[in-house]
């Protein structure tokens, strides 16, 4: 995209606000609204051509190489269980995720799988039923510690409230953005029957090693959850350019 070669010409060590991004781009497109402009500038941050520092200060992507945007492996199992679901529920919105996502962030790691779908909490119902229905799987519905000792089996479906404002993938796909999987980690009560507790910071530090975080999207979404404080003691360095 044209947007992109102009701000890939930019100093890559430098950190540049919003308005320097804009006034970059007007100068090649004169005509350029601000209004169009914010779609811009949210394209790329999401596809990963400029990264948000801190609020309101961007980088180049360029100037942090080491790190990719987070996208998860997806298992045959959990792609045909995203499928159906699409299908069936086409304008439902929904997130899959797998336990087994969670091994290259853990020492000890998880051996029997579970796929957890976050579904809207008005239609979770639907689609519960649906797969209850329509397949062989062992479904759980929001379940209880004590239903999860009584029923969860091998390969489970988990079945959980997607919150509002949970941050979503920029390929717009049904898997886990890496925002919601910080913070759904802490929590998800459901999470905690699948690692110790022990290694929720080595989670983060690999994490933040390893690929773009938007911490201002991860906060946000920690306060819709209640849990901003728990995060923030996780994220460390990056908590104070936002507690303010």
């Amino acid at each position: 995209m044209w947007y992109e070669k102009v701000i890939c010409q930019l100093s890559k060590e430098k950190e540049y606000t919003r308005q320097q991004i804009y006034e970059a781009l007007v100068k090649e497109k004169p005509k350029l609204t601000f209004n169009s402009f914010k779609w811009i500038i949210s394209e790329m941050a999401d596809n990963g051509t400029i990264y948000r520092k801190q609020r309101g200060k961007y980088v180049l992507r360029s100037s942090i190489i080491n790190k990719s945007i987070y996208k998860p492996s997806i298992s045959e199992r959990l792609l045909e269980i995203s499928e159906k679901i699409k299908t069936e529920f086409p304008s439902v919105n929904f997130v899959c995720f797998e336990s087994v996502q969670l091994n290259e962030f853990l020492n000890h790691l998880i051996g029997r799988n579970t796929f957890f779908v976050f579904v809207e909490k008005d239609t979770i119902d639907f689609v519960f039923r649906y797969l209850q229905e329509n397949t062989e799987w062992n479904v759980l519905l929001n379940p209880t510690k004590k239903e999860w000792d009584a029923y969860y089996t091998y390969n489970s479906i988990v079945m959980l409230n997607l919150i509002s404002e949970a941050p979503k993938r920029a390929d717009k796909r049904h898997s886990m953005s890496i925002e919601q999987l910080l913070v759904d980690i802490v929590a998800e009560k459901s999470f905690k029957n699948l690692y110790s507790q022990s290694e929720l910071q080595e989670i983060y530090n690999l994490a933040d090693k390893s690929y773009l975080i938007d911490y201002g999207r991860l906060l946000r979404y920690a306060r819709r959850r209640n849990k901003a404080n728990e995060v923030k003691k996780y994220i460390g360095e990056h908590a104070d350019a936002y507690t303010r």
